[in-house]
C-alpha cells in the first residue's frame, strides 16, 4: 500500500468518524423530540427525521466506499 493510499484511507475513515457524531446528534434530536411528545407527523418532527436519514445515507454510502477500497489491500 502506497502513502497515497494509506493518506485516502484515513482521509476517509476521519470523514466516516465525523459523519458518525453527526448522525448520533440527529438521532439524539428525534429522541429529544419523541420524549417531549412532539407528535409524529408535525412539520418539526418530519424535519428531524429528513436530516437524520440524509445523514444516515450519507454515512452508509460512505461506509460502503470505504470497506470496498480497504478491502483492495
Amino acid at each position: 500500500m502506497t502513502t497515497k493510499e494509506k493518506a485516502k484511507l484515513i482521509k476517509q475513515a476521519g470523514k466516516l468518524y465525523t459523519l458518525g457524531l453527526t448522525v448520533e446528534k440527529r438521532r439524539e434530536k428525534l429522541r429529544r423530540l419523541a420524549e417531549r411528545n412532539i407528535p409524529y407527523d408535525s412539520p418539526q418532527m418530519k424535519a428531524a427525521l429528513e436530516e437524520f436519514q440524509v445523514a444516515d445515507q450519507e454515512w452508509k454510502q460512505l461506509e460502503q466506499e470505504h470497506l470496498k477500497y480497504r478491502s483492495q489491500f
